[in-house]
């Protein structure tokens, strides 16, 4: 069956928190030079890509990369939304990580679980289902961005295979979401909103390859406590 949405998950571009290891959570930190050229680089790569819908955190760390990206695509209207968010870190937020010790205010993992959730299923695939529902025969794939957060981004696709929504490709292999990584999910049909999505890329980095950037591995961001 022909491919008809791809949705494109891009983590954000470095922080000066990111580097230094120190939680963010809430906080609007801005991306650092390294961050910028990152998002810049990203830009590049994506630029051949023609987006349907734009999404991102409204956080500047994450919206910032995404105007970065649709400089490329003035045509598409970015999307802000508060629901695409880091996890909530309580009095973590500025601390140095990484978050392994207990922290009464954090929002706990099944909320954010259900926050990702629920804003998938209505901005994503309610979108994708009355588009084909609708909408004119599909010649090509309809692209869809959304630009987000470390935790946010390994929760939301930890949940939806959870929840049988997403498999993996069999050569795609998870582990750290590092800044600027691209992920994407095919989806070949989608009727009912339980119809399977494909994941094909996880946190590809491509684009920094060759590049003297900077590269945090660990994101004190994603929880390391038994209990999240």
């Amino acid at each position: 069956m022909p491919t008809h949405f791809r949705v494109f998950i891009v983590r954000h571009g470095e922080t000066e928190w990111n580097r230094t290891r120190r939680i963010q959570g809430h906080l609007d930190v801005p991306l650092n030079e390294t961050g910028l050229q990152q998002a810049m680089l990203v830009a590049e790569a994506l630029k051949d890509i023609s987006f349907a819908r734009a999404f991102s955190s409204d956080l500047q760390r994450a919206s910032k990369t995404a105007e970065c990206i649709l400089k490329y695509h003035p045509d598409t209207a970015l999307e802000l939304d508060g629901s695409i968010r880091e996890r909530y870190m309580g009095e973590l937020q500025g601390v140095v990580g990484p978050s392994n010790r207990p922290a009464p205010s954090l929002e706990r993992t099944p909320n954010l679980v259900a926050r990702a959730l629920v804003w998938y299923s209505r901005s994503i695939i309610n979108y994708m289902i009355s588009m084909l529902a609708t909408g004119p025969p599909m010649e090509q794939p309809h692209n869809i961005l959304i630009v987000s957060h470390g935790g946010w981004i390994i929760t939301l696709l930890s949940a939806l295979q959870a929840n049988e929504l997403l498999a993996f490709r069999e050569n795609v292999k998870t582990g750290q979401y590092l800044n600027t990584g691209v992920s994407i999910i095919e989806y070949t049909g989608i009727r009912t909103g339980r119809d399977m999505g494909l994941l094909v890329q996880y946190s590809s980095i491509d684009h920094l390859e060759h590049k003297d950037l900077h590269r945090q591995e660990a994101n004190a961001d994603v929880l390391q406590l038994e209990d999240r």
